[in-house]
């Protein structure tokens, strides 16, 4: 199975602090199950002198420090593919070039929504923001905002048809379950991510993921959301 959202690239972003931490969240990641993590790393373009071109040299320089140990090591490891969790912001859809932050070899990109109540406004710009970069969007963590977001915007953003992705983190939270089954049953819900941060701080937790899921969501979601994350790791290794 693929890990969709995780922060292991090292001394990057709020994430893995080293190389060693990176590795070690790999490992874990691995006894979880894992074969293919997608490193998906902060961007957002209102960020200070931040431009797309130093993003992806600084994602470059930190991927090699990680990769080049794990192979003078010889580890057996899950393997990394590069691709970025884009902030939806304003100054985002007048960006040159913003499809270099999709997953490699792919149109696809994890999109984060703001962090406060979203507004019809917000849909506008993210649907204006595909439609117009011919991207795929994959909606982060769609489980983290149900404290502050209303039913009626959930309907209003799957209205879109987009597919979205839950944290591991999604079994442990009551609210979440019942805001988003609708969209779980649907099959929108689909990708699934550790969002992990660190070994200590936000670790991966498929295992707990795994354990309670079936519960959870059912039958019909475990087989549509691991037949999504095997199209995924087929569109990857292309």
């Amino acid at each position: 199975m693929i890990d969709t959202h995780s922060h292991i690239l090292p001394e990057l972003d709020d994430g893995s602090k080293s190389v060693d931490e990176s590795i070690n969240m790999l490992k874990v990641l691995k006894e979880q199950g894992i074969t293919h993590v997608i490193a998906t790393p902060h961007f957002k373009m209102t960020d200070n002198k931040t431009s797309i071109d130093d993003f992806l040299a600084k994602r470059e320089k930190s991927y090699q420090k990680l990769i080049n140990k794990i192979e003078r090591q010889g580890l057996d490891l899950p393997k990394i593919f590069l691709g970025s969790e884009v902030l939806l912001t304003m100054d985002l859809i007048e960006a040159d070039g913003i499809n270099r932050l999709c997953i490699e070899n792919t149109d696809i990109m994890l999109i984060e929504l703001p962090y406060y109540e979203w507004q019809s406004w917000i849909f506008r710009m993210l649907y204006n923001l595909c439609d117009n970069n011919f991207i795929e969007p994959i909606l982060a963590h769609v489980d983290r905002y149900v404290d502050f977001i209303s039913k009626d915007m959930y309907e209003q953003l799957f209205s879109l048809g987009y597919k979205a992705q839950i944290n591991t983190e999604f079994v442990d939270k009551k609210a979440a379950h019942k805001k988003l089954k609708k969209w779980l049953k649907s099959g929108q819900i689909c990708y699934v991510g550790s969002d992990t941060h660190g070994i200590d701080f936000r670790p991966p937790t498929f295992d707990k993921y795994f354990k309670k899921i079936k519960k959870i969501a059912g039958d019909d979601f475990i087989k549509n959301a691991d037949d999504c994350s095997a199209k995924l790791i087929k569109k990857l290794e292309k």
